[in-house]
Formats: structure tokens, C-alpha cells, sequence
């Protein structure tokens, strides 16, 4: 990174808008001036970081961390984070948290049963994963689930893609 120290991307996405990017990110530039850090951290905006359901979320480099489900109410212990203090640890996300391990686990279940199921199984499959309604249509939105009407039935059946499979080491 050229004149930085840090860089920080936040998700400004439609789902993370919707779930509150905006004042997480005002009040981030704010604090940051405000305390001459932004001479040492660079912010800015960025389209998806792939984990909707989990946002608003943001991305540190060089430190390789993931911030999910991100409040205005985080930002004083972000800030102090880039002042010199400890990891935001209850923000943290990564490839073994529980959010992601529980998607891991959906798309495990998926693989299981085939990779396709009709809407009323993957409704069922989604709540019993923990996730909430709309879920799929974001998964979809995203590019990690695809809707295709069965070649014999023609009955509409859910399936991961491989975008999906990559990510969570099921090919």
C-alpha cells in the first residue's frame, strides 16, 4: 500500500446498505479525521465482500481481517483497534467462525442431498441451518445458488453452484 499503513474496505452492497452501512461508515470517517488517523488508515467503499447475510462488513489491510455485522455502536472499539488496541474480536469473522461454518454446513447438507431440492426441502434445509428467510434469494443474488426447473418434473430445484462449492471445499 503506497502512503498508508492500513487500508479499509467497507461493504457498500445493496444488503449491507440496507442493513446500515451509511452511519457505520460516516461516523468511520468522522472518528478517523478526527483523530489525524486518517493520515495512517485509508477508508473506502467497496462493492460486495460476498458475506450479505452477515453485514455490513469490512475488509483491513494489510491485517487480513473481516469485520461482520458491523454497528455505528463498533466504531469506537474499530477505532481504538486502529489506534494500536486489540481485534474487535466479537466483529471477527473468517473461515472458522460461526457464521460461516453454519453456511459451510448448509451448503454441506445441499452437496448430500444431491445438490438440488425442490423449494418446500430447501426452506427446510435453510431454517434448519439457522438461516433467515430470504436467505436463498441473497445466496442467489450473489451467485452461489442457482434456481433451474427439473428436465422431467419441471419442478423448480435449488442447487449450489460451483462458485458456492469453491468457497466452501466441497468439489
Amino acid at each position: 500500500m503506497y502512503w498508508f499503513e492500513r487500508h479499509a474496505l467497507v461493504c457498500t452492497g445493496s444488503h449491507c446498505l440496507q442493513k446500515g452501512t451509511n452511519p457505520v461508515l460516516n461516523r468511520l470517517r468522522f472518528e478517523l479525521m478526527r483523530r489525524k488517523l486518517n493520515v495512517k488508515i485509508h477508508l473506502n467503499t467497496c462493492g460486495s465482500i460476498d458475506l450479505c447475510d452477515i453485514g455490513p462488513n469490512m475488509v483491513i489491510y494489510p491485517d487480513n481481517i473481516v469485520y461482520s455485522n458491523i454497528q455505528e455502536s463498533d466504531v469506537p472499539d474499530i477505532i481504538t483497534y486502529f489506534q494500536g488496541g486489540p481485534v474487535v474480536e466479537r466483529l471477527l469473522t473468517g473461515p472458522d467462525s460461526p457464521a460461516e461454518k453454519q453456511r459451510q454446513g448448509f451448503y454441506a447438507a445441499l452437496q448430500q442431498h444431491g445438490n438440488s431440492m425442490g423449494a418446500e426441502s430447501i426452506a427446510k434445509l435453510t431454517e434448519a441451518h439457522g438461516q433467515q428467510e430470504g436467505w436463498i434469494a441473497e445466496q442467489m443474488r450473489r451467485g452461489f445458488m442457482a434456481k433451474k426447473p427439473d428436465k422431467e418434473t419441471g419442478e423448480e430445484r435449488y442447487s449450489m453452484t460451483t462458485k458456492a462449492a469453491n468457497r466452501y471445499g466441497l468439489l
